[in-house]
């Protein structure tokens, strides 16, 4: 007896996806334009950024302990040492972001042996420097080799220099200090072209999933009635008789 036999929730469900595939033939050219946009707009702007390059260097932060002859009991030099290093570490981590260490830096370069000029904004827009514990994650993305080269050989420079350190950590009164590139600056490209096609192909997705929620959201406020159903949930009473879609000059022809 369950041959050919489809329970009213079943047939339920089954118009509802009738119904919301009717709505996205109706609407279609929604979901189209937005993805199209967004595949067009994801390619520009991952060819763009494919061009670009990163420096990734690593700098340790470290304390020397000093110990205190008038605390003999409950004082642990190196479990404080460690502990200011990671308070410094943060300090300098949002140091090397700022204005200040952007416009030493330019200066850096301006005086070097092979000097390069660069604007202060563009070094500060280029450069982020994360906190982990006691290291110092920088990167610098710069639409060249050359001038991440130079951007990453100056902050290098700057940090060795035990002058421009003192004055960095007297500003943040920090002693017996030092910090030391663990991970020398290396350049490489910003997107490899695998992670360049997957990245437009996740944005391209998400246009067509937004398309399909505005070709949704555009078939809700709009106040046509198109089908029997619908002109039965809104007089709120049954339709006696449904006048058919005239046929196409093609249909009728074949």
């Amino acid at each position: 007896m369950s041959d050919g036999y489809s329970s009213p929730r079943s047939r339920g469900q089954t118009m509802e996806l009738r119904e919301y595939w009717s709505i996205i033939r109706r609407h279609w050219w929604l979901p189209a334009a937005i993805t199209l946009v967004a595949l067009i707009a994801s390619t520009v702007v991952g060819v763009r950024g494919a061009s670009a390059y990163k420096t990734d260097m690593r700098l340790a932060v470290s304390t020397i302990p000093t110990p205190d002859p008038n605390s003999v009991l409950y004082y642990d030099p190196t479990y404080y040492s460690n502990l200011d290093s990671e308070y410094l570490a943060d300090d300098m981590s949002e140091f090397m972001t700022s204005r200040a260490f952007a416009d030493e830096v330019k200066r850096e370069l301006a005086t070097s042996s092979t000097p390069y000029d660069v604007d202060i904004e563009t070094i500060m827009n280029a450069t982020r420097a994360k906190k982990t514990h006691r290291f110092i994650d920088i990167t610098i993305t710069t639409p060249t080799f050359d001038e991440g080269e130079r951007l990453a050989g100056s902050v290098s420079r700057i940090l060795n220099d035990k002058a421009h350190l003192a004055q960095y950590l007297q500003a943040l009164t920090a002693y017996n200090t030092q910090m030391t590139i663990v991970t020398p600056p290396v350049t490489h490209r910003a997107n490899t072209p695998l992670g360049l096609i997957s990245e437009i192909a996740l944005r391209t997705l998400i246009g067509l999933i937004v398309g399909i929620g505005v070709a949704f959201l555009v078939d809700y406020v709009d106040p046509s009635v198109r089908t029997r159903q619908e002109a039965e949930a809104v007089l709120q009473m049954p339709v006696l008789g449904e006048i058919p879609r005239p046929r196409s000059r093609r249909g009728a022809a074949a």
